[in-house]
Protein backbone atom coordinates (compact mmCIF):
# COMPACT_ATOMS: atom_id res chain seq x y z
CA UNK A 1 0.00 0.00 0.00
CA UNK A 2 1.67 3.17 -1.09
CA UNK A 3 2.29 6.09 1.67
CA UNK A 4 -1.11 7.47 1.38
CA UNK A 5 -0.69 10.51 3.26
CA UNK A 6 2.73 11.39 1.88
CA UNK A 7 0.90 11.28 -1.68
CA UNK A 8 -1.36 13.89 -0.41
CA UNK A 9 0.98 15.96 1.33
CA UNK A 10 2.48 16.34 -2.22
CA UNK A 11 -0.53 17.44 -3.56
CA UNK A 12 -0.92 20.21 -0.80
CA UNK A 13 2.53 21.41 0.02
CA UNK A 14 2.01 23.44 -3.11
CA UNK A 15 -1.45 24.35 -3.41
CA UNK A 16 -2.06 28.13 -2.43
CA UNK A 17 -5.56 27.47 -0.95
CA UNK A 18 -4.34 24.83 1.58
CA UNK A 19 -1.72 27.48 3.18
CA UNK A 20 -4.48 30.35 2.94
CA UNK A 21 -7.13 28.15 4.91
CA UNK A 22 -4.33 26.87 7.64
CA UNK A 23 -2.75 29.81 7.91
CA UNK A 24 -6.06 32.32 8.54
CA UNK A 25 -7.42 29.48 10.91
CA UNK A 26 -4.32 30.00 13.25
CA UNK A 27 -3.75 33.49 12.90
CA UNK A 28 -7.52 34.51 12.93
CA UNK A 29 -7.81 32.37 16.29
CA UNK A 30 -4.48 33.37 17.70
CA UNK A 31 -5.41 36.98 17.61
CA UNK A 32 -9.14 36.63 18.35
CA UNK A 33 -7.92 34.98 21.82
CA UNK A 34 -4.76 37.00 23.00
CA UNK A 35 -7.77 39.63 22.23
CA UNK A 36 -9.62 38.40 24.53
CA UNK A 37 -6.94 37.30 27.15
CA UNK A 38 -5.51 40.95 27.10
CA UNK A 39 -9.08 42.20 27.49
CA UNK A 40 -8.88 44.06 24.36
CA UNK A 41 -11.97 42.06 22.93
CA UNK A 42 -15.39 42.18 25.26
CA UNK A 43 -18.56 41.53 24.77
CA UNK A 44 -20.39 43.24 28.11
CA UNK A 45 -20.90 45.99 30.44
CA UNK A 46 -17.86 46.92 32.66
CA UNK A 47 -16.41 44.59 34.90
CA UNK A 48 -18.50 41.63 32.88
CA UNK A 49 -17.03 40.70 29.80
CA UNK A 50 -19.44 37.61 28.38
CA UNK A 51 -16.32 36.15 26.64
CA UNK A 52 -14.69 35.43 29.39
CA UNK A 53 -10.90 36.47 30.82
CA UNK A 54 -9.01 33.55 31.97
CA UNK A 55 -7.83 33.27 35.68
CA UNK A 56 -6.58 29.97 35.33
CA UNK A 57 -6.09 26.70 32.74
CA UNK A 58 -9.46 25.18 33.78
CA UNK A 59 -11.07 28.67 31.56
CA UNK A 60 -8.32 28.87 29.08
CA UNK A 61 -9.45 25.15 27.60
CA UNK A 62 -13.22 26.29 27.90
CA UNK A 63 -12.99 29.27 26.41
CA UNK A 64 -9.63 28.64 23.58
CA UNK A 65 -11.26 25.21 22.72
CA UNK A 66 -15.05 27.06 22.52
CA UNK A 67 -13.70 29.77 20.01
CA UNK A 68 -11.81 27.23 17.74
CA UNK A 69 -14.58 24.99 17.50
CA UNK A 70 -16.09 28.16 15.56
CA UNK A 71 -12.62 28.70 13.15
CA UNK A 72 -13.07 24.66 12.58
CA UNK A 73 -15.40 25.63 9.91
CA UNK A 74 -12.32 27.28 7.81
CA UNK A 75 -11.01 23.62 7.71
CA UNK A 76 -13.99 22.18 6.94
CA UNK A 77 -14.39 24.54 3.85
CA UNK A 78 -10.79 23.10 2.96
CA UNK A 79 -11.84 19.80 2.92
CA UNK A 80 -14.72 20.35 0.96
CA UNK A 81 -12.55 22.55 -1.35
CA UNK A 82 -9.68 19.67 -1.83
CA UNK A 83 -12.36 16.74 -2.20
CA UNK A 84 -14.45 18.25 -4.90
CA UNK A 85 -11.64 19.44 -6.57
CA UNK A 86 -10.61 15.58 -7.41
CA UNK A 87 -13.85 15.47 -9.05
CA UNK A 88 -13.64 18.84 -10.92
CA UNK A 89 -9.96 18.16 -12.10
CA UNK A 90 -10.41 14.09 -12.62
CA UNK A 91 -7.85 13.60 -10.44
CA UNK A 92 -9.31 11.13 -8.31
CA UNK A 93 -9.33 8.86 -12.14
CA UNK A 94 -5.94 9.65 -12.40
CA UNK A 95 -5.16 8.32 -9.03
CA UNK A 96 -7.17 4.70 -9.91
CA UNK A 97 -4.79 5.15 -13.24
CA UNK A 98 -1.62 5.38 -11.25
CA UNK A 99 -2.41 2.34 -9.16
CA UNK A 100 -4.45 3.28 -6.45
CA UNK A 101 -8.09 1.69 -5.02
CA UNK A 102 -11.40 3.82 -4.74
CA UNK A 103 -10.76 2.83 -0.86
CA UNK A 104 -6.98 3.48 -0.58
CA UNK A 105 -8.47 7.27 -2.73
CA UNK A 106 -11.05 7.25 0.13
CA UNK A 107 -8.64 6.50 3.16
CA UNK A 108 -6.18 8.88 1.96
CA UNK A 109 -9.33 11.99 2.28
CA UNK A 110 -9.52 10.11 5.70
CA UNK A 111 -5.81 10.42 6.53
CA UNK A 112 -5.66 14.10 5.93
CA UNK A 113 -9.22 14.65 7.86
CA UNK A 114 -7.28 13.27 10.83
CA UNK A 115 -4.18 14.91 10.34
CA UNK A 116 -5.98 18.37 10.35
CA UNK A 117 -7.70 17.47 13.50
CA UNK A 118 -4.73 16.51 15.36
CA UNK A 119 -3.05 19.38 14.26
CA UNK A 120 -5.60 21.72 14.82
CA UNK A 121 -5.84 20.05 18.51
CA UNK A 122 -2.09 20.44 18.87
CA UNK A 123 -2.04 23.63 17.91
CA UNK A 124 -4.83 25.09 19.97
CA UNK A 125 -3.28 23.18 23.19
CA UNK A 126 0.05 24.79 22.20
CA UNK A 127 -1.85 28.70 21.91
CA UNK A 128 -3.33 28.17 25.14
CA UNK A 129 -0.35 27.05 26.98
CA UNK A 130 1.91 30.11 26.03
CA UNK A 131 -1.10 32.55 26.35
CA UNK A 132 -1.71 30.70 29.58
CA UNK A 133 1.73 30.50 31.04
CA UNK A 134 1.97 34.57 29.56
CA UNK A 135 -0.33 35.71 31.39
CA UNK A 136 0.96 34.59 34.97
CA UNK A 137 -1.46 31.53 35.19
CA UNK A 138 0.26 29.21 37.64
CA UNK A 139 1.52 25.77 35.50
CA UNK A 140 0.71 23.51 37.99
CA UNK A 141 -3.13 23.94 36.40
CA UNK A 142 -2.39 23.06 33.19
CA UNK A 143 -4.22 20.01 33.33
CA UNK A 144 -7.25 21.61 34.87
CA UNK A 145 -10.42 20.65 32.32
CA UNK A 146 -8.04 19.32 29.72
CA UNK A 147 -10.79 17.32 28.58
CA UNK A 148 -11.74 20.05 26.42
CA UNK A 149 -8.68 19.53 24.17
CA UNK A 150 -10.44 16.21 23.96
CA UNK A 151 -13.87 17.63 23.13
CA UNK A 152 -12.10 20.09 20.72
CA UNK A 153 -10.40 16.86 18.50
CA UNK A 154 -13.59 15.11 18.53
CA UNK A 155 -15.05 18.66 17.23
CA UNK A 156 -12.59 19.00 14.59
CA UNK A 157 -13.38 15.03 13.11
CA UNK A 158 -16.99 15.68 13.36
CA UNK A 159 -16.61 19.25 11.11
CA UNK A 160 -14.30 17.57 8.50
CA UNK A 161 -15.91 14.73 8.77
CA UNK A 162 -19.19 16.23 7.64
CA UNK A 163 -17.38 17.94 5.02
CA UNK A 164 -15.75 15.17 3.71
CA UNK A 165 -19.01 13.78 3.27
CA UNK A 166 -20.78 16.31 1.72
CA UNK A 167 -18.41 16.40 -0.71
CA UNK A 168 -18.03 13.10 -1.78
CA UNK A 169 -21.99 13.11 -1.99
CA UNK A 170 -22.51 16.41 -3.98
CA UNK A 171 -18.91 16.57 -5.98
CA UNK A 172 -19.44 20.10 -6.60
CA UNK A 173 -17.83 22.79 -4.12
CA UNK A 174 -19.94 25.42 -4.05
CA UNK A 175 -23.02 23.25 -3.21
CA UNK A 176 -20.85 21.19 -0.65
CA UNK A 177 -19.74 24.36 1.06
CA UNK A 178 -22.90 26.28 0.89
CA UNK A 179 -25.20 23.25 2.39
CA UNK A 180 -22.23 22.78 5.02
CA UNK A 181 -22.63 26.84 6.24
CA UNK A 182 -26.01 26.12 5.90
CA UNK A 183 -26.34 23.35 8.32
CA UNK A 184 -24.40 24.19 10.38
CA UNK A 185 -24.98 27.92 11.34
CA UNK A 186 -28.78 27.92 10.34
CA UNK A 187 -30.64 24.49 9.98
CA UNK A 188 -29.51 23.23 13.50
CA UNK A 189 -29.57 26.53 15.19
CA UNK A 190 -33.53 26.75 14.54
CA UNK A 191 -34.37 23.25 15.24
CA UNK A 192 -32.17 23.32 18.24
CA UNK A 193 -34.20 26.79 19.11
CA UNK A 194 -37.32 25.41 18.55
CA UNK A 195 -37.01 22.42 20.81
CA UNK A 196 -35.80 24.71 23.57
CA UNK A 197 -38.30 27.42 23.04
CA UNK A 198 -41.41 25.83 22.17
CA UNK A 199 -40.97 22.29 24.12
CA UNK A 200 -38.11 23.52 27.17
CA UNK A 201 -35.63 21.27 25.83
CA UNK A 202 -32.73 23.13 27.85
CA UNK A 203 -30.00 20.58 27.57
CA UNK A 204 -29.46 19.92 24.11
CA UNK A 205 -30.15 16.59 24.09
CA UNK A 206 -31.51 16.13 20.33
CA UNK A 207 -27.55 14.84 19.58
CA UNK A 208 -27.89 16.13 16.11
CA UNK A 209 -24.68 15.81 13.74
CA UNK A 210 -22.98 18.61 14.33
CA UNK A 211 -24.42 20.16 17.93
CA UNK A 212 -23.89 16.74 19.28
CA UNK A 213 -19.83 18.15 19.42
CA UNK A 214 -20.95 21.77 19.83
CA UNK A 215 -22.64 20.61 23.58
CA UNK A 216 -19.21 19.43 24.72
CA UNK A 217 -17.93 22.95 24.29
CA UNK A 218 -20.45 25.73 25.56
CA UNK A 219 -19.12 29.28 25.91
CA UNK A 220 -18.27 30.39 29.40
CA UNK A 221 -21.49 32.27 29.60
CA UNK A 222 -23.52 28.60 29.24
CA UNK A 223 -20.93 26.83 31.63
CA UNK A 224 -21.88 29.67 34.41
CA UNK A 225 -25.79 29.20 33.57
CA UNK A 226 -25.26 25.25 33.45
CA UNK A 227 -23.40 24.88 36.79
CA UNK A 228 -26.11 27.64 38.35
CA UNK A 229 -28.70 25.03 37.58
CA UNK A 230 -30.23 23.28 40.91
CA UNK A 231 -30.88 20.36 38.84
CA UNK A 232 -28.62 18.98 36.01
CA UNK A 233 -30.19 15.79 34.66
CA UNK A 234 -28.96 16.28 30.95
CA UNK A 235 -26.63 14.44 29.25
CA UNK A 236 -23.11 13.75 30.72
CA UNK A 237 -19.82 15.00 28.35
CA UNK A 238 -19.42 11.37 27.66
CA UNK A 239 -22.49 11.06 26.32
CA UNK A 240 -22.15 13.64 23.59
CA UNK A 241 -18.53 12.30 22.94
CA UNK A 242 -19.94 8.81 21.86
CA UNK A 243 -22.95 10.44 20.17
CA UNK A 244 -19.94 12.18 17.94
CA UNK A 245 -18.11 9.29 17.45
CA UNK A 246 -21.10 7.61 16.25
CA UNK A 247 -21.64 10.20 13.48
CA UNK A 248 -18.17 10.25 12.54
CA UNK A 249 -18.41 6.49 11.79
CA UNK A 250 -21.89 7.03 10.04
CA UNK A 251 -19.88 9.86 7.66
CA UNK A 252 -17.13 7.09 6.85
CA UNK A 253 -19.99 4.03 6.23
CA UNK A 254 -22.10 6.42 4.14
CA UNK A 255 -18.73 7.89 2.30
CA UNK A 256 -17.26 4.65 1.93
CA UNK A 257 -20.73 3.20 -0.23
CA UNK A 258 -20.74 5.89 -2.06
CA UNK A 259 -17.10 5.92 -2.96
CA UNK A 260 -17.38 1.67 -3.88
CA UNK A 261 -21.17 2.02 -5.67
CA UNK A 262 -21.27 5.46 -6.91
CA UNK A 263 -19.99 7.17 -10.05
CA UNK A 264 -16.44 7.46 -10.66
Amino acid sequence: MPNLLLLEWMKLKYYRVFWIMTILFAGLLSLFYIGVSSGIIAIGTKGLNFLGKAYNFSSVWGDLCFFASYFVILLAILVAILTTNEYQYRTNRQNVIDGWTRLQFYHAKWQVVLTLSVGTTLFTFLLGLVCGVATGIPISTVFESIDKVLWLFLSCLDYLGFALLLSLLLKRSGIAIGILMSYSLIFESIIHAIFIFKYNWFFGDLFLPLQCCDELLPSSASRLLKASMTSNTGPTDWSFAIATLCWVAVYYIVGRWRIIKGDW
